[in-house]
């Protein structure tokens, strides 16, 4: 029984003295968004040899972002007007099929026009602050109701209740102000998507020249790194780049990143600092 208790308490001081990173919410959320601008990058520029078949960032505490991209090759023809093709007899596992539809909707060009990185982070951020007027508009009728019941059952102290309802009611009128025209600066950054997505649909599609991967890891990281605004300087965005069975690393500490972005580095000179290793 003694010794049950003692692996008790030391679990319970051991998830007592847990520490949780700062700012761990913002970091989360612009992890997602890193993840999901630069896999609309890399499908942009990376040319029809190569596909992007995997993207997830992870924070990992007091060292920074590690974005895991996996490239694969075109099993789709280069040319348009080409109908002869190998497929390759080997059997196929379970875990490759998401991968493989998503190629093939890429190679077909089935795939959603790209939304512009800028303005995703934009409306995310509008969302967010409306949902939290939303949360405050609540608690204020929830007090403007407590507190005219309170008035209805004590009659003789009414004046007192109807100073504190005209408060609530004027703070309510400037939450729903406030909530109206974030609504109509919402609908503003979803007419700038809607056309920036018709834009991109209606661009005529060129052919792709292939591209240098350091080069556009580095590219990359300049213009999409400084979206982790929470990350400290000493901290590293991470790129993962896997293809085949190789995989590299490119580690730039948030301090290049953030010159580079700046346009105080070039990308090469970024790309020289950062930590690069093959496994």
């Amino acid at each position: 029984m003694t010794s049950y208790m003692c692996i008790f308490l030391t679990v319970f001081s051991l998830q007592a003295s847990a520490r949780t990173p700062d700012h761990i919410d913002d970091l989360q959320r612009e992890t997602r968004i890193v993840a999901d601008v630069v896999k609309a990058a890399l499908r942009d520029k990376l040319s029809g040899e190569e596909r992007v078949a995997y993207v997830q960032a992870e924070y990992l505490a007091a060292q920074g972002v590690l974005l895991s991209v996996t490239l694969n090759s075109s099993w789709w023809p280069n040319s348009r007007h080409s109908t002869s093709f190998e497929i390759n007899g080997r059997q196929i596992s379970i875990p490759e099929i998401p991968s493989m539809v998503e190629n093939i909707l890429n190679e077909l060009q089935v795939n959603i026009a790209p939304y512009e990185p800028e303005a995703l982070e934009d409306l995310r951020d509008l969302r967010s602050e409306q949902r939290e007027l939303r949360l405050e508009s609540r608690q204020i009728r929830s007090k403007l109701r407590e507190t005219r019941r309170s008035m209805i059952r004590n009659s003789e102290d009414g004046e007192d209740y109807q100073e504190d309802i005209r408060e609530y009611e004027q703070q309510l009128a400037t939450v729903d102000q406030q909530y109206e025209d974030l609504a109509v600066k919402i609908e503003q950054q979803y007419q700038r998507l809607r056309d920036y997505r018709k834009d991109a649909v209606a661009r005529p599609s060129e052919q792709k020249t292939p591209v240098d991967l350091d080069t556009l890891i580095a590219e990359i990281a300049c213009d999409y790194g400084p979206t982790l605004k929470s990350l400290k300087s000493g901290n590293f965005f991470t790129i993962a780049l896997r293809r085949g069975k190789n995989t590299k690393y490119y580690a730039f500490k948030m301090e290049h990143i953030n010159e580079c972005s700046s346009r105080n580095m070039r990308t090469e000179r970024l790309l020289e600092l950062a930590y690069q290793y093959e496994s």
